[in-house]
């Protein structure tokens, strides 16, 4: 490209942007922290903190216990992203891991039957159960465990 400036000489244009804009955060964090299956969001930047998977969400009582669980989360601040779609456990999965939400909270009818959840961190450091009474709890503790473990991380400031 080049212009003509205002005496009359052509010259080729010379300019920088030398802003960082989302878009390149982004990018810097999927290139930095991701694995074979999508981006793994740090919690602190996350579009959302957690990723609620309703398998069956056709069976009656697999919903009703995720409609439920999903309002006390949002009710205790918890940001929750809430996925009922009918489609298959793998299908759910994996969109799950191209989402890469921190968290990811699986309620089924098996669990249903033993009364409890399923917790995992997107990173695969942790994959527990947990009753269902206790689901807000436990969600919040591992929500904790994951911000402490992000601030330990963290360079002292100078």
């Amino acid at each position: 490209m080049r212009y003509v400036d205002a005496d009359g000489t052509e010259k080729t244009p010379v300019m920088g942007c030398y802003g960082i804009g989302v878009g390149r955060l982004a990018a810097c964090v999927c290139e930095v922290r991701h694995d074979d299956h999508g981006p793994v969001w740090p919690l602190a930047i996350a579009p959302w903190q957690v990723h609620l998977c309703c398998l069956r969400a056709d069976d009656a009582g697999t919903k009703a216990a995720a409609d439920a669980l999903y309002a006390s989360l949002q009710k205790n601040g918890v940001e929750v992203l809430y996925d009922d779609r009918t489609v298959s456990a793998g299908v759910m999965f994996a969109d799950a891991d191209l989402l890469g939400i921190p968290v990811r909270v699986i309620v089924s009818p098996r669990n249903c039957a033993e009364g409890c959840f399923e917790l995992a961190a997107r990173d695969k450091t942790v994959k527990e159960k947990a009753p269902l009474a206790k689901a807000v709890q436990a969600v919040q503790a591992l929500l904790r465990r994951l911000e402490d473990e992000a601030a330990a991380q963290v360079p002292p400031r100078l």
